[in-house]
């Protein structure tokens, strides 16, 4: 004993093995064993220990708690059984005994037997959450579905002010398909909890998969208008209710409502305000988006995605300015991210501050892995702007390189084959190229503008005409240079009083070539 309390396992064995070996009915040594074998991690042993001192003394309590814990351990619920048996009809109100009394049953596949245990429980202590919902998995384990809505409806009987128990019994109404049911328990919960954060969520779903949808849309919308009821939670349901739904009319109206009341109602949550963003965005609102962009990276500036969606809804507003300042911050706050880089390259080049549009642009493409399909964009845009800005050998190396990546790329090749042209400069390579772009998108009136404008370069004038007339007739809005390339290509064709109509229309659709003005008014072909 003085060497159990000085806590000397190894001394206190060789002591209780010398006594059972000297008194081999003394009970009380053999239990020790049985513990010291245990902490050796021999168990065999010690089950053998502990079935010794509960023979000599089988109506101690502890020893048989002792080998009813071992023989679980050792996963023999046939023998854990009996001895679990006793301790609970000895001990009948202690429920670790009635837990484990039922583990053994069920590992026994005795599960009625389970539940007639927790039966003459629930007659001595009434009716209890844990053992209702016990009884109710148990009666599901053997298909007794009936049974199990039995349990659900006792314990909602005896806990009728219990919201939540509520919610369980009529999400197992639905379930069932018992939709009748399910609905009046709703409404039970809905009545006695009206500030229940969950209620119209829970009813939201009901009417959505009885296609109620106008009665799931209020629902939902009330839902939303909770105060109680956290942005998180709103918004997983949210994301979740609607991915589920197709061919919805009014799923547009719904999120433009749904995601206002949640940024008014939460006006300090960066995570709503980035969702409500997001649907304007959807919906072309850009620049109410970008203020709710803005809120939420103001709250949250650590989050790449807002900041991210910040530059494109300036990006969509043409606010160049205001794009180039606020990528120029995103850029300094997330400097290993590309995509700051080539927006601030994009909106420089729209002010026509050249030479910061490409330092930006080549410090962007150096974070772009390797062959990214980005860094056919961050090489198209240098040779755009390189081209701008008089560096013309540069902006042709930007091209070239993008088309290594991307031979087949349609606006690099019109790009580069438009400058080509422009500068009557390897007119059978941008010829080659402009071909290509428009095989690509034969629809497209830009690539065919290109081709015709190449052709002309090439004097070949009656080519040129079939292209120039496919890039008016796919257009929707001809643009002033294409009216301005038709009138140059029929002057070449001696057409002269239909190229005088069509640089006419060039001056009503735009501003044109420094030219055009003078080739209306003298009816003659400047270059």
């Amino acid at each position: 004993t003085k060497a159990k309390i000085a806590d000397d396992p190894d001394k206190a064995f060789e002591l209780y093995m010398q006594v059972a070996k000297q008194d081999p009915k003394n009970d009380a040594a053999h239990h020790e064993l049985a513990r010291l074998y245990y902490l050796k991690g021999e168990i065999n042993k010690s089950v053998e220990q502990a079935e010794m001192a509960y023979q000599l003394s089988p109506g101690n309590k502890w020893y048989r708690e002792t080998l009813a814990s071992l023989y679980t351990q050792n996963d023999m619920p046939e023998k854990a059984l009996p001895m679990y048996e006793a301790l609970y009809r000895e001990n009948p109100s202690d429920q670790e005994y009635l837990q484990q009394l039922v583990n053994q049953y069920i590992l026994l596949n005795k599960p009625q037997d389970a539940i007639k245990v927790y039966d003459e429980f629930e007659k001595s202590v009434g009716i209890t959450e844990e053992i209702s919902m016990r009884k109710h998995q148990l009666y599901l384990a053997i298909k007794k579905e009936k049974k199990a809505l039995i349990e659900l409806e006792k314990l909602a009987a005896a806990n009728a002010w219990d919201s939540r128990i509520l919610s369980t019994l009529a999400e197992f109404y639905l379930h069932l398909g018992k939709n009748n049911e399910a609905l009046k328990t709703y409404k039970q919960i809905k009545n006695i909890d009206p500030e229940n954060a969950y209620i119209n969520i829970s009813l939201a779903d009901f009417y959505r998969k009885q296609g109620d949808m106008k009665q799931a849309s209020e629902a939902l919308k009330a839902g939303f208008r909770n105060p109680y009821l956290d942005s998180d939670t709103k918004i997983q349901v949210l994301i979740s209710y609607y991915s589920q739904l197709k061919d919805y009319a009014g799923i547009e109206d719904d999120l433009l409502e749904l995601t206002g009341i949640l940024a008014d109602l939460h006006p300090n949550e960066p995570k709503a305000l980035s969702l409500r963003g997001e649907i304007l965005m959807s919906f072309e609102k850009y620049s109410e988006a970008r203020d709710l962009f803005a809120r939420s990276s103001e709250l949250d500036p650590s989050r790449y995605e807002n900041w991210q969606n910040l530059l494109l809804a300036s990006n969509n507003l043409e606010d160049y300015a205001r794009l180039g300042s606020d990528s120029k911050k995103v850029t300094e706050l997330f400097p290993l991210q590309p995509l700051p880089y080539f927006f601030n390259g994009w909106s420089m080049m729209e002010l026509k501050q050249y030479d910061s549009s490409i330092v930006s642009l080549n410090k962007g493409i150096k974070l772009v892995a390797s062959n990214h399909p980005i860094k056919v964009d961050f090489y198209s845009l240098l040779g755009s702007v390189y081209y701008s800005a008089g560096q013309k050998d540069e902006s042709y190396e930007a091209y070239t390189e993008a088309l290594r990546i991307q031979p087949d790329n349609a606006s690099v090749l019109n790009n580069y084959a438009y400058n080509l042209a422009l500068d009557s400069r390897e007119l059978e390579k941008a010829n080659t190229m402009a071909a290509r772009a428009v095989e690509l998108e034969p629809e497209n009136e830009y690539y065919l503008d290109t081709y015709a404008w190449v052709l002309y370069k090439q004097k070949n004038y009656t080519s040129a005409l079939i292209y120039i007339e496919r890039a008016i007739t796919a257009s929707t809005k001809v643009s002033d240079t294409v009216w301005e390339h038709y009138g140059d290509i029929l002057f070449q064709l001696n057409r002269t009083a239909d190229a005088l109509v069509a640089w006419k229309n060039a001056a009503r659709a735009g501003e044109g070539s420094p030219f055009l003005k003078q080739k209306i008014e003298e009816g003659v072909l400047y270059e």
